[in-house]
């Protein structure tokens, strides 16, 4: 299974758009600062936020995330949350 870092580069890849990271690995107490949840996926370096300012963009970047076979994402006004992380349920779509 390839790693998450792999992934999201291939899903960058696929996309053929730079992916502008707002977010990625969090520890604790930066966490809390921006207030994240306490099971938040970037406490454990599985997540990142790719940002996103217009309707084609978030196009591409969804494409290709589903593509690559991310199977977890939130959708955003300014950014698309995705992460690899086992531990919560697959097949997801969320908005903020």
């Amino acid at each position: 299974m390839p790693d998450f870092r792999d992934k999201l580069n291939r899903a960058r890849e696929k996309a053929a758009i730079p992916f502008i990271l707002n977010s990625a690995f969090r520890c604790a107490a930066h966490n809390a600062e921006v207030g994240g949840s306490d099971t938040s996926s970037h406490l454990a370096g599985c997540a990142v936020d790719i940002r996103c300012k217009e309707s084609r963009e978030r196009y591409l970047i969804l494409n290709a995330l589903f593509f690559v076979g991310f199977h977890r994402i939130g959708i955003g006004k300014t950014f698309i949350h995705v992460d690899d992380d086992l531990t919560k349920p697959a097949g997801v779509v969320w908005l903020y």
